[in-house]
């Protein structure tokens, strides 16, 4: 069972073992906004941080990061400001660049504590778009960049009026919020997963226009930013998914500037794969890709 009626919005429960050890944690960033981190540290040389998607937190990333550590990697998984248990106006952001701000703050610390580790970053839906960002921009920070259906293009969109309202708002910094995106409908199919969203307190089903503006501004940018994206790239696609557009990641995918990029789809996978009955594969294809560009060149 990985629902837990007394862990709100946590996907399984932390495990450590003789070669895991577990922990969670606050960064202070640069304007003293706490960030929340989940850790698992392990001996290897590999690093992996876990970005969440709208709404969501690393609660949701529980499993996953169990699994990966089992296979070798220190996993770090973290709540963006506004989300989950981290500090911040609930979410809100007056600019996106406080989010690739806070990840580069995240995976310089990420450095410090591991010298000489590789560093790669995975950004699930939202997460891919500040992974493009950070790809683009600091690059010198990683080893390495996976999206998982990344949120570049949504399969469906608000009223026009609607939209209309949130760019008004957004472009005046407004915290009025709104709810777009759809709930567990387009999210999972696993019956464990929906009952624990149902019940999760820190899933922010709602964002402020300015929030929402940001994160369009972001996503508009991510099509110039993959020809500046020439780290080795893995780019994970749920068939099943109804939340994002295929096209569009493909799209991506191919603009991207990269000689080392990989594709790979999964038939039966949700948007939210983390919650998935049966993960496995893509646990293996996660540590393997991992383990296989951490390998010195030949």
């Amino acid at each position: 069972m990985r629902y837990q009626p007394t862990a709100s919005g946590d996907w399984g429960h932390m495990q450590g073992s003789e070669t895991v050890s577990v922990a969670t944690e606050t960064l202070a960033m640069a304007d003293g906004t706490s960030i929340f981190l989940r850790i698992w540290k392990t001996n290897s040389a590999d690093v992996l941080l876990i970005l969440h998607g709208l709404g969501g937190h690393s609660g949701w990333y529980i499993d996953m990061g169990n699994e990966l550590a089992a296979r070798g990697l220190n996993v770090y998984a973290v709540d963006h400001r506004g989300f989950g248990r981290s500090g911040g106006h609930a979410g809100h952001v007056d600019s996106y660049h406080l989010y690739v701000e806070d990840t580069a703050a995240a995976l310089a610390e990420i450095h410090a504590r591991h010298p000489g580790a590789r560093v790669y970053v995975l950004g699930h839906s939202m997460g891919g778009i500040f992974t493009a960002h950070l790809a683009a921009r600091h690059a010198d920070l990683l080893a390495g960049a996976i999206f998982l259906n990344p949120w570049i293009q949504e399969a469906s969109q608000p009223p026009l009026g609607t939209t209309l309202r949130i760019v008004a708002g957004g472009l005046l910094k407004s915290r009025r919020t709104w709810q777009v995106a759809s709930g567990h409908e387009t999210m999972t199919a696993n019956p464990e997963a929906i009952q624990m969203l149902q019940g999760d307190i820190y899933w922010r089903r709602s964002q402020t226009a300015s929030f929402l503006v940001q994160i369009l501004q972001m996503r508009l940018a991510v099509m110039k930013l993959a020809p500046r994206i020439t780290l080795p790239t893995l780019v994970l696609l749920a068939e099943e998914d109804r939340s994002v557009l295929a096209t569009a990641t493909r799209k991506f995918y191919t603009a991207l500037a990269s000689r080392d990029k990989t594709w790979k789809s999964y038939p039966n996978y949700h948007h939210d794969c983390e919650f998935e009955a049966d993960r496995s594969l893509l646990d293996n294809d996660l540590a393997n890709w991992i383990s296989a560009h951490a390998l010195p060149p030949e």
